[in-house]
């Protein structure tokens, strides 16, 4: 299962982002399953690793906070037929008693499959926009953390919408290069 082998480790972000599985093994085949092949029963499993990563924030997940899921494309929410991190979040946040909205909304891009790091940053600038302005601190969710160029866009666009990103919840993250931090959930 894989919310049992949730082991959470920061990254270098800012603010930062705590991944709660390394992107390897069988947590790729898991998340494309799900949002790609509509093996919708991993649902469960895979919320329940967004909450315990939720959890693991401790002080940092402020009694006001709301959750907010990092937007797919448009495109992507047609092709798949639901939007996979909205129903991911609003799960977590069920379980951890934190509420979720849907605040962004990602513009047409190109698939970031492939893309090295600038290429991946210039793909997504300026294609996420807040969707209701408004204040408070806020909690962003999203699936995998390669680059962190998507969750810096929402940053920006969250921001510029009047709320305060705490912490980035990964599903998965890259663990590799000096982006990694100590593990155990410490920064």
């Amino acid at each position: 299962m894989l919310d049992e082998a949730v082991d959470p480790v920061w990254l270098a972000d800012d603010p930062p982002t705590l991944a709660c599985l390394p992107y390897a093994d069988t947590v790729p085949d898991a998340i494309v399953a799900y949002k790609d092949r509509g093996v919708h029963v991993l649902a469960g499993q895979l919320s329940d690793v967004l909450a315990a990563g939720l959890l693991a924030l401790g002080e940092r997940l402020e009694e006001d906070a709301i959750l907010v899921p990092a937007p797919s494309s448009p495109a992507a929410v047609r092709k798949r037929g639901f939007d996979h991190m909205a129903v991911l979040a609003a799960r977590a946040g069920e379980r951890v008693g934190r509420p979720c909205r849907h605040l962004l909304r990602g513009g047409k891009r190109a698939d970031q499959a492939g893309l090295g790091f600038a290429d991946r940053r210039r793909n997504v600038s300026g294609r996420v926009r807040v969707l209701a302005p408004g204040s408070g601190p806020v909690v962003l969710v999203d699936d995998v953390r390669t680059s962190g160029a998507t969750l810096s866009e929402c940053d920006r666009a969250l921001r510029t919408g009047g709320y305060t990103p705490l912490a980035h919840v990964v599903i998965a993250g890259a663990m590799s290069g000096p982006d990694v931090r100590s593990g155990g959930g410490k920064s």
